[in-house]
């Protein structure tokens, strides 16, 4: 029922190609936990992504601000 209900949802969101067969693979995947080492590296990773994250984020703010301490020098 699960498996029905998630190829569902995926087809109204455009998801055209997953397949029963795929969910139940990455539902299976998810169902042990986690070695430390596993847990470690996959804790790496979100840190890493984070950072790239925030780092897209800035958007030249700092660029920005050079022009403004011309005016308001701190």
């Amino acid at each position: 029922m699960l498996i029905k209900e998630i190829s569902k949802i995926a087809k109204e969101v455009g998801l055209d190609n997953v397949d029963p067969v795929g969910i139940t693979e990455v539902l299976e995947s998810h169902s042990h936990p986690l070695s430390n080492k596993e847990f470690y590296d996959l804790a790496q990773r979100l840190t890493e992504q984070q950072k790239e994250d925030d780092d897209d984020e800035d958007c030249g703010t700092k660029e920005m601000q050079r022009p403004l301490l011309i005016f308001f020098p701190l």
